[in-house]
């Protein structure tokens, strides 16, 4: 189920937005060609809870595809999930990917009165989950594992997807996250602003795990996500770091140290950046612009960057 054109998506932490502005972000980035748009998942914060704000911005959207990013694992029974997401990839005409995790935040865990177990444990939970996930959707599933069980579990209708909506699997650890990741995802996605040899060094440990499990690693396409400031020439691109730095209280100086390896720079400047990730073997790029998002930057990926890398054949020019 790999997809190996370039793809862009909008990474939005929906913190302090109000839906309407959300709204807005999504509507352009669906009209600009974005591949896809995500929401982050968290219950004990200030934010519109993940799962209900994107099957509403499912219906302000025609054509961008649903990415929540990540799901946290211990919120939602996997029966219940795959129910879900079967629900709003019907509605949605076959728009979600399924972004999914061990849930890495214990004190929004037990905020909330969750179970958090170690990560081994969350892994194989997470690992079950998903598997369950799979057969629910596919149906009837009868499934007894160590941590959840399901008897004759029925999915009707079935998401629209053939054979079904791709899984994306986030996270961080190399032990047992990509141990998950090699068994049962479609799409890897990692930490903030990896460098190209970061990328190279993890992917020698899932093609590790891949080996174990008997499966091709070309078959799992690896994403990255990458903090993302443009802009159209070196004064306006100054202007807008300097903005950013007295958002934060800190120097210009210090801001610019701290992006480490984020993608920063005029179009041309980002282009050639995203280029090195894409020559490593990147197809899938998240992009978090700053916040709140400003639809002049969207704009300005979109028309300047996105066209070098969305040819005919889905490589740069």
């Amino acid at each position: 189920m790999t997809d190996k054109r370039i793809k862009f998506g909008v990474r939005i932490h929906q913190g302090g937005y109000r839906y309407e502005a959300l709204r807005d972000v999504w509507r352009e980035a669906d009209s600009l060609g974005f591949y896809s748009a995500s929401l982050y998942d968290l219950l004990n914060a200030p934010t519109l809870e993940c799962w209900t704000t994107i099957s509403a911005l499912a219906r302000e959207t025609h054509r961008i595809r649903l990415v929540p990013l990540a799901l946290a694992n211990l919120y939602r029974h996997p029966a219940v999930l795959a129910k879900m997401a079967a629900t709003l990839d019907v509605i949605s005409g076959g728009r979600l990917e399924l972004g999914i995790g061990a849930g890495g935040d214990e004190g929004d865990h037990r905020a909330s009165g969750l179970y958090f177990p170690d990560t081994p444990t969350r892994v194989a939970m997470l690992e079950e989950s998903v598997e369950i996930i799979r057969r629910v959707w596919a149906g009837p599933a009868t499934f007894r594992g160590d941590h959840y069980r399901v008897d004759g579990a029925v999915c009707d209708p079935a998401p629209v997807q053939k054979p079904r909506p791709r899984i994306l699997i986030g996270g961080h650890g190399e032990r047992h996250l990509l141990r998950a990741v090699a068994s049962h995802a479609d799409i890897c996605n990692m930490r903030f602003d990896m460098s190209v040899g970061d990328h190279a060094s993890k992917r020698e440990v899932l093609k590790a795990h891949c080996d174990r499990v008997g499966r091709d690693i070309s078959e799992i396409e690896i994403s990255h996500n990458a903090n993302m400031l443009i802009a159209e020439d070196r004064r306006a691109l100054d202007h807008l770091l300097s903005a950013q730095a007295a958002k934060r209280g800190t120097s210009v100086d210090d801001y610019r140290a701290g992006l480490g390896s984020a993608i920063v720079g005029t179009p041309d400047e980002c282009v050639e950046k995203l280029s090195r990730y894409v020559d490593a073997g990147i197809t899938y790029f998240f992009l978090l612009f700053p916040h709140p998002v400003e639809l002049d930057q969207l704009r300005l990926f979109a028309e300047r960057v996105m066209p070098r890398f969305l040819t005919s054949k889905g490589q740069p020019n």
